[in-house]
Formats: structure tokens, sequence, C-alpha cells
């Protein structure tokens, strides 16, 4: 009786053995057949909770009415839809007059909305202990005539009295920075002037403070984390050449423009140059929901940095009002435009390179509209 007990245990370990080792060869060693058997099969669950995922969301979105919305207003770009936290609906309308073909990864840039990642990773910084917004912008730069009522945070306002007025260069520059505190003039701070100056030193701070490059600071803290896959920096021609090309359009005669090199790139030296952004729709949804949650900072911070209630001020930042997030940017031929609900879960982003009408802001808010009444 105890030899046939003992045979029992030896058989059952053995089994286990067995399964455990063949477990062991699916997951881990890479050139079994039982891993490729096992990767696969994790592929296609995976596959099916997305899939799942997606059509869940978009039960709740009438996709048709957005389209007949679209094409309506004549629409040409790429539009993304986000419902609930998940990135539910995505389609490209129309062509412009070159007839660029558009896919969902159809990248774009987005001019002054970049601001919102700039004031984003600055407050990031300020809750690191990092920075401090009530800090001289002197003891970063050597700016003649600037008080110390020059501060970090009038850079973020765009109240600092600092202006640049001279025209940028036409070739694509990686050192704006110095190229603005050539031609910057300090004025007195406390009074709104629009200038892309402001955000231009709040990159370099942030670059200085984090001890790495702002391009390595944005991707480590923002872009990754977020899960974006489709952003980058526009950092020579050859990246240029593989966005959605710009178009300027004259509404009275309907003349359409293609926006040269040159005048693309002075247009970026005037901004951020090679720290330029480019981005999709998803990726743009994507980065709105992080931002605009917890997960990345707490309300508290967000509402000193991210957003503003003060729409005539415009900075580049978000605007939080009437428990709607808006954001909008043109810049030579591309406009960009979004509206999300106050949690930042659902929303809708619109990116063009050939727009016919001025203000992308207000179909944007129409279609959310659209996204809540489907609810």
């Amino acid at each position: 009786m105890q030899g046939k007990v003992r045979w029992l245990i030896v058989i059952v370990l053995l089994i286990c053995v067995i399964i455990g080792g063949g477990t062991t060869a699916a997951i881990f060693q890479k050139s079994s057949l039982a891993h490729v058997y096992w990767k696969n099969l994790n592929r296609q669950q995976t596959t099916k909770v997305r899939q799942a995922s997606m059509t869940k969301g978009l039960a709740t979105v009438d996709t048709a009415k957005l389209t007949t919305y679209l094409k309506k207003t004549g629409f040409v770009g790429n539009l993304a839809v986000m419902n609930a936290g998940r990135l539910v609906y995505q389609q490209t309308y129309d062509k412009d007059s070159q007839k660029i073909k558009r896919t969902k990864q159809t990248k774009y840039q987005i001019g002054t909305l970049q601001n919102v990642v700039i004031a984003a990773a600055t407050m990031k910084l300020v809750q690191a202990g990092r920075l401090k917004l009530s800090t001289p912008v002197n003891q970063y730069y050597l700016l003649n005539d600037a008080t110390d009522e020059l501060t970090v945070g009038s850079l973020l306002t765009m109240t600092s009295g600092l202006a640049n007025a001279t025209k940028p260069m036409h070739k694509l520059s990686n050192n704006v920075i110095n190229w603005n505190l050539v031609n910057t003039t300090v004025g007195a701070p406390g009074n709104y002037n629009f200038q892309t100056v402001n955000y231009v030193l709040l990159a370099g701070i942030i670059a200085q403070v984090s001890g790495t490059s702002y391009q390595e600071y944005i991707r480590n803290s923002i872009l990754q984390p977020a899960g974006l896959k489709h952003t980058g920096f526009v950092k020579s021609a050859a990246v240029q050449k593989k966005l959605a090309p710009p178009f300027i359009i004259n509404n009275a005669n309907g003349q359409v423009t293609p926006v040269d090199q040159a005048a693309l790139f002075q247009a970026m030296n005037g901004q951020l140059g090679t720290k330029q952004f480019y981005t999709t729709a998803g990726d743009l949804a994507y980065l709105i929901r992080y931002l605009t949650n917890d997960e990345f900072l707490p309300e508290k911070y967000r509402q000193k940095c991210i957003f503003t209630s003060q729409r005539t001020n415009y900075t580049g930042r978000l605007v939080l009002e009437n428990r709607q997030i808006t954001g909008q940017a043109t810049m030579i031929g591309y406009q960009s435009a979004l509206a999300f609900t106050k949690s930042g879960n659902t929303g809708i982003v619109l990116l063009s390179n050939y727009q016919k009408h001025d203000d992308l802001l207000v179909t944007a808010k129409k279609l959310l509209k659209i996204i809540k009444k489907s609810h």
C-alpha cells in the first residue's frame, strides 16, 4: 500500500514539473513553440478587450451627427473623440488642394497650444519644490533693466513686460532663446501683452532647473507617462516634411496658397524653433485627458498654471469656464481647437492644415454638445 502511495506522489510531482516547465517555456523561452502559441493567445485577448472598450464608448456617441456637422462646415483635417476617458472615435475629413491623403496618424503642428505643456512642466517642477513662481527671472537670465517683479509667474500670465518686435530668421533655429535675449526689450511688469518670448524663456528655465534639455524633460515627465506614440519635436526640415503641409486660404476670394518652407520656419522661430511640437488628434486628446487629471498633478496645482479663466488674455493655456475646458491656436496655416468637459475625460480635438473658416473652436464646442446629448 505504501509503495502505491509513493508511486502516486511521484506521478503527481512529474505532472507538476511538466506543466510548470511548459508554462515557463510558454512565457519566458521566446524560441519555443509554446511561447509562440502563448503570445498569439495573449495578443488576441488584448485585442478583444480593446475592441470591446471602443465599442462600449462608441455606443454612446452619435458619430453620424458629428460627421454631418463637420461636412456642413467644410472642415478639412482630423477629428478625435474622447468619451469617458477612452479614445473612441477618430476620423479624417475631405482633402486639401494637393489632395494629401490623411490617416489617423497624420501629424500637425499645434502652435501656441504647446504653451499648455510648458505651463504643466513648470508646475510639475513647482510641485517638486525645485522652482517657485515668485522667483525673479534674472536668476536664470541676464536681462538689462529687469527688476525682481519680473518673475517666473509673470512669464506664465504674459504680464512680464517683455516684448520682441524683431522678425525671426527664415532658417530653422535650434537656439531661439539666445535670439530672444538679444532682441527683447524689458518694460514694466503688470500688464498683459501676448509675447511668445515669455514661453520661450520658460522652456529654457525648465531645462536649467531640471538639469536636462527641454525636449528630454517634456518627453520623460509628460509625453511618455501620457502614453503618446505620435508626438515629438520638429527638430529639422526632414521632420517637417513628414507632417501635413499647411495652407493659407483667402476666404474673400477662395484663393489657396501653400505655405513655403521659409515662411513656416520663420513662424516656428517666432515661437520655439526646433522645440516646436507636432502631434496627432488622438495623441492630443490623450494629452489633455492626462494633464487635466490628478494622475498628473493635484487640482490646486493645475488651477494655478494649466488653466486660465480669462479668455481675453490669451496665453495658449487652457480656458476653464462654465464647467468646460477649451483651447485653440493658429500658426501660419495650421489650426487647432479642443473642447472637453471639466473632468477632462470627454471631449473633442480638431486639427487642420486647410481651415476655411476663422474660428475652429466654435465647431469643437458644438461637437462637444452633440456628444453630451448622446449620453
